[in-house]
């Protein structure tokens, strides 16, 4: 929202009218809403691999019956303005080749089966009601813009590691490969392709750095002294959902943005100690 501002927009965050937060998985609630607008940034959902599978009703209202309330809103309404939408890594079939946007789809969790499904609504919806969508795939997001805590799944646990326990414990040897983006590149490109005219109903992989999560463990534990990394063997259903290596080709945004990627995670990380 603050680079939204910055750059001279005007942003609107729908509350009912007490001033608390809109339930979107009751469809009474998006009523008041002025679809007036440009762009709806999505990213509202319930986040998690293992937990969907214990509260698979949350993750159902969280993430899909929320996005087709907003979405059968839009239609009921006379605009049709842009839905931003974030996706994700787990919706790929791992491989250790660079993964394109038309590359195999495989949903290991139910998080990312609520992922693909959304995916198809907006694509659905576009066609049918001509609401239109840019979709934002992201692998490993780092760094925060506001706050100690560093929340961001993958690097926030490796960090915590490092600092509370001295070690950095890593399922398989931490072979697998991801593809890290700063927050701040990350938020700049997907502001920068929202408005776009050759972005409409696309799908796009978010760029940044082939790091396996070894490499980015060791870039974190020269980062503070004293921190060993070992290698544990893989707890059975982890391993089970686990997708494997998915590292991004992201050459279709960045060819249409010709935006560079302006962090790199080894010189963002000699901050952590700080």
């Amino acid at each position: 929202m603050v680079d939204l501002v910055s750059q001279g927009h005007e942003v609107n965050i729908p509350l009912t009218q007490d001033g608390s937060r809109l339930d979107l998985t009751k469809p009474k609630s998006l009523v008041q809403i002025d679809w007036d607008v440009d762009v709806v940034y999505m990213f509202v959902g319930v986040t998690g691999t293992s937990a969907s599978f214990d509260q698979f009703d949350t993750f159902l209202l969280g993430n899909e019956l929320s996005l087709l309330n907003v979405l059968n809103s839009i239609k009921l309404s006379p605009n049709r303005p842009r839905v931003v939408f974030p996706s994700s890594r787990l919706i790929y079939r791992g491989s250790e080749k660079q993964l394109l946007e038309s590359d195999l789809q495989q949903s290991n969790t139910l998080y990312a089966a609520n992922k693909i499904a959304c995916e198809h609504y907006l694509s659905a919806y576009a066609k049918a009601f001509d609401i239109p969508y840019t979709i934002f795939r992201v692998c490993v997001p780092y760094a925060n813009l506001l706050g100690e805590q560093y929340s961001f799944g993958t690097v926030g646990n490796l960090i915590t590691q490092a600092k509370n326990n001295g070690r950095i414990c890593l399922y398989g040897g931490g072979l697998v490969r991801r593809t890290f983006t700063h927050i701040q590149d990350l938020i700049e490109m997907i502001l920068s392709a929202s408005s776009h005219p050759l972005t409409v109903n696309q799908t796009y992989n978010i760029p940044g750095e082939n790091l396996s999560l070894y490499e980015a463990a060791c870039i974190i534990a020269d980062t503070t002294k004293g921190v060993f990394i070992e290698s544990v063997d893989w707890p059975e259903f982890d391993s089970r959902i686990e997708s494997g290596s998915t590292v991004f080709d992201g050459k279709k945004l960045s060819d249409t943005l010709d935006l560079p990627t302006l962090h790199r995670f080894k010189d963002w990380a000699t901050k952590i100690s700080e």
